[in-house]
Order: structure tokens, then sequence, then C-alpha cells
């Protein structure tokens, strides 16, 4: 599974359960077998399934099953070591940290059967590092990497050669999907090419035809099974827009005789329902129409907690999350309203959200609250010193004085002139559709916003045009939430300025020179104190800039059926890993093995 920063729909150690089963689901199996089908929820479509272009978090759980990569993370283990996947092992490292050395599996095959070799692995790091591919957040991640020599002797093993260190090498390059050369590049068109070429040449490759015959064929691969392949033990069945997503499990798979959690593969079909209602998806997790479901909305979760006539049937988990909420404000806009330019606008309406509330009332205290970009789980880096902004409108009211922003005119509404223009203080936020705490936070902001002159607009998206929308830099300000990783934070995904120009995560417009430099430092610094110094810094200017307003950092909230086994939650995303989860025969519900109930 990758480990960028994905943008997720969320309503605002490790803890696998150890609870007793129930009396309707015991079994005396106790070897995993394979079969059942593992029915899951999921707000919305993903926006595709292309394995490097896709930046949603429900694309990339559902990813996680089709591809796969030379390293896996055992999320069991709250120290969340890597674990060999397409690999025979962890990689050797040279001592000065630049040269990963692997070696592929040699029962490792496509689906073709032709074997996974070491060009695979050159031929995924350069659909990345194409400069045409629709991958500008992915491409951060592996900026540092400069070539890959493949041994002559040994098809099978290869050494990643960088150009500088980076925190964050193993993770990106082990847990890179390796993709197969002969679905995504049947022309062998980047064959022409080196790994060093696109790195240095990458502006004047963009006009090249082979570069862009290759980045337009490829981008167009999103969502048809014939598109989406890897080697990992699923394959996708069908998708069915605004209905379901189906993956069913290879009838053969080349690690099926290996051990490992990288390798557990027990159910033969993953459903994902697509309900964009969570009314709705609750009404079918308690009719047992899905078998597991995260995200839970807090209130329905703690009603769900004391209905025991549900809890026979379905565990309840909240195992913590490397999440934050907040509120992103259009820093830069283009063509949009002038209104977050100024960083006293942004801080007033910080001081317009009352999060304590929100705490309270949606999260039903399964949250904290934050102060900016860092995990609070990521003891060092986190600066504690920050304290929330409080909620006060009259502070609110005297920023927005003192920015110049006035109701000259009676009507309610403060205005400005800028450039010439007369402009009311109005703004459109932007929410997820169907996201039911978001719609009621955005209500609570629009009533407060009332008070103190600004008028706010709410406006619900599907989700695929919210994600367009966002980055295009076409809003004013939205709700939305970032998922990452047990890894150290890189920062440059959603903070440098770079990742505003060219199609990164940096909606918002943020950043400066200085804070692009303490991005980059912290890349390549390897000793955690110094980097930690580095993120506390950080986190202190994004607090005085405000960018985003941060709200809270969520404990995940989670529903499993009661018939799986070895069905363990974690902190890595997205909670739970239903490839992992197997039922005893004689409480298999769906499939051929399915028995009567």
């Amino acid at each position: 599974m990758r480990y960028l920063w994905l943008l997720i729909i969320l309503g605002l150690g490790c803890s696998g359960s150890r609870e007793k089963q129930g009396s309707l689901y015991v079994s005396d199996q106790t070897t995993p077998t394979r079969g059942d089908w593992v029915i899951t929820y999921t707000l919305s479509d993903p926006e595709n399934l292309n394995p490097t272009n896709s930046t949603s978090a429900d694309a990339q759980y559902i990813q996680s099953y089709i591809y796969f990569s030379l390293l896996s993370v055992d999320p069991r283990d709250t120290t969340y070591p890597y674990v060999p996947a397409l690999a025979v092992g962890l990689p050797e490292i040279s001592p000065d940290g630049m040269r990963y050395t692997f070696e592929i599996h040699p029962a490792a095959r496509w689906d073709n059967g032709e074997p996974v070799t070491a060009k695979d692995v050159e031929f995924s790091f350069k659909v990345i590092k194409n400069p045409l591919v629709d991958c500008a957040p992915l491409r951060p991640y592996y900026d540092f990497v400069e070539d890959v020599s493949i041994d002559p002797k040994n098809p099978r093993r290869f050494t990643v050669i960088t150009n500088r260190k980076y925190m964050l090498a193993l993770s990106s390059i082990g847990t890179m999907y390796i993709l197969p050369r002969y679905v995504y590049d049947p022309e062998n068109l980047m064959d022409k090419y080196s790994i060093r070429q696109l790195n240095r040449e990458a502006d004047k490759l963009r006009n090249d035809p082979n570069i862009r015959r290759f980045a337009e064929r490829y981008n167009k691969m999103q969502r048809e099974p014939k598109d989406i392949v890897g080697c990992g033990p699923y394959l996708l069945e069908e998708w069915t827009t605004g209905q379901q997503i189906t993956l069913r499990r290879k009838a053969t798979w080349w690690a099926d005789s290996l051990t490992g959690i990288a390798y557990e593969a027990y159910p033969d079909k993953i459903v994902y329902r697509i309900i964009n209602d969570h009314n709705t998806a609750i009404t079918a997790l308690k009719a047992q129409k899905i078998d597991v479901m995260n995200g839970i909305p807090a209130k329905d979760f703690m009603e769900l907690k004391k209905n025991t006539s549900f809890t026979e049937h379905f565990r309840l988990e909240t195992p913590p999350m490397f999440a934050y909420s907040y509120i992103g404000l259009n820093m830069r806009p283009q063509g949009r309203r002038p209104i977050f330019t100024d960083v006293r606008v942004r801080r007033a309406l910080a001081h317009l959200v009352d999060v304590d509330m929100i705490i309270k009332k949606f999260s039903y205290g399964l949250a904290q609250r934050v102060t900016g970009p860092l995990y609070p789980m990521h003891k060092g880096s986190y600066n504690d010193t920050l304290r929330p902004i409080p909620y006060d409108p009259q502070k609110a009211a005297q920023l927005l004085d003192e920015a110049g922003w006035k109701d000259t005119d009676g009507d309610g509404v403060r205005e400005k002139v800028i450039d010439g223009k007369r402009i009311p203080l109005e703004f459109d936020i932007y929410i997820n559709a169907g996201n039911e705490v978001r719609l009621q936070i955005a209500q609570i902001i629009k009533q407060e916003a009332e008070k103190v002159g600004m008028k706010v607009n709410i406006v619900p998206l599907e989700w695929s045009v919210f994600l367009e929308r966002t980055k295009k830099h076409d809003f004013d300000a939205y709700i939305g939430a970032w998922v990452g990783s047990h890894n150290p934070q890189d920062l440059k995904q959603i903070w440098h300025t770079q990742s505003w120009a060219e199609g990164g995560s940096n909606y918002v417009g943020f950043g400066n020179a200085q804070t692009d430099a303490i991005i980059e430092e912290i890349r390549q610094e390897l000793n955690k104190e110094r980097r930690d110094s580095l993120y506390r810094l950080f986190h202190k200017i994004v607090y005085d800039e405000q960018p985003y307003i941060f709200l809270t950092a969520p404990l995940e909230r989670i529903a499993i059926h009661r018939r799986f086994r070895n069905a363990y939650v974690s902190a890595i995303r997205p909670g739970f890993f239903p490839s992992g989860f197997w039922t005893p025969k004689n409480l298999v519900r769906y499939g051929k093995s399915a028995t009567a109930q």
C-alpha cells in the first residue's frame, strides 16, 4: 500500500479485539480457509482506480488488493514494521543510505504467467516520472530516485540509486505499486527513456511524441477491468457507478503457498457497496447487508453500542487514526473572491468555529483538537505549545474591522473596496454531498458568520466534482480531511509551493521560499531530534498563517461482523483489512460454500 497523503471523506496502538465472538458465531475451526465474501461500505465512487493517478483514500484501499508492492506494513504491530511482499526480504541498504538493493520473489508472476522482474520495477518508476502522467501528488515522493541498476546475472535483483538522502526512501520505494509493462506499455514507449533522463529533461520531454502518446493512453486507464491489473490477489470484477465495486479472488495466485501477513487473501470476493447517505448505510448495516463499515458517524456509533440486538452480530472498535479534519481557505484565488488572502480574515473565521462544541456535539468525545498539520500521535514533531484558537466572535469582528471590512450600506454584510471594486464579504463553502456531519458543521459556520457580517453559501458537491474543484483551486473554502500514515510526514505534497503550481495537493496556495526550504530540509534530515525541531517550527508558521482552520484528529469508528476471524483493527488506514478476514465453514454466508442461515 502506498503511503501518500490522501483526501478522505471523514465525518469528523493497534487495538485488535480479543472479545468473544458471541453465541451466534461459535465455531471450533481454528485454521483459516478461503471462501465467503466481505461486503464493506463506501460513501461514493472513487475518482478512478488508476494505480498512480488516484488521490482519494477509498481508491487506495481498493487498489491495495489488486496491486502489490515490494514491501508491506504489519498493521497489527504498533511499531508498524516493514515485511516482505513482492520482495524475498527487506533490502540491503548502503551505509550512506542512498542505495537500496532488493530481490523479487522467484514465484512472483503476472496474470499472463510471465515473471515479475526488475524491468517492471524500473518501468513503474518511469510511469511516475513521466511529466504528462496525472500523478502530481505522488511525484514528490520519488524525486530522490536517480536510477535503477539491474543485476545482469539476475533479472529479479536490482538496486535503486538515489541522488540524496530522504527520510521516507524505504517507504516510498518499498510501497510503490509494481506495474505490468505488458498491460500499461504494450508499445514499449517508456523503454526509450532512462530514469535519469526523465529527471533532468522533464520540461523538454513534455513535447516528446512518445511521452505524450504513453501518457494519453495511460491516463485514460481508470476503471475498466482490463486496465486495472496488478500482481496482487484480487481482480477488478465489476464497477457499477453509484452501486458497487467488486473484487474477485484470483483462482490461483503466485503467493498462495506463502505465509505471512502480506499474503493473506481469504475472501472469494471483497464488495464495496456505494451508499451516498450515512443514514441509509446505517440501515443496511443493521440489516446485515453490510459486513464492515468505518467512518460511522459518532452519534450513530454511540447508539449502536447500546443496541444489544446489533452488538450480538457486530463488534464495535475505535482505533486511533493518522488523520485530521480542517477547513481549507483559498489564499491565492484565481478568478474567485479575494477574501482569504488576508490572514486577519482567515483568523477571524477561525474564531467563529467552536471546535470544542463540534467535538462534543458531533464526535461525542471521540476526537481531539489539533492546531496544525502534524499528528498528535507523532510525539516530538507535534508542537504542543500552541494553544487552540478559541471560539471568540468579538475577536472575529475586531479582526474584520482591522482588515477594513465594514458594513457601510447596512445590509448586514460587510464589504471592502479591493482593486477598485466593492467586494462583499461573501464566500462559498464546499462540502461533499451526503456527509451530514460536514453539512451540519457548515450550517453552524454560516450562522456564526452572519452574526459578524459574513455571508456564507453552503455548496454540496458530488465527491468527484469536489475533488476536481479543489485540485483546480476553484473554491473559496471547503471542509476536508487528510489521512496519512505512521511514517514521518513528508509535507511537500500538501504544503510546498511547487505542489500548488504543478497540480499537487496544496489546494489553498500556502507557502513561500522560507517554508519550502524548511520542507526540503525536513525531507533530507535523518536525525529524528533535528527533524522534530523543524516540524515544530513549520507547525508554528502554519498556525500563525491559518491557511486551514484545523479541527480534530478523530478516532476511527468501525463495525465488523462477528462471523469473521482475524478481523483485527489498526491505526493504519482504513483501520481494517478485509483480505485477511476468514470465516469458519459453518458460518459462511456468501458464495458456493455458504450455509443456510
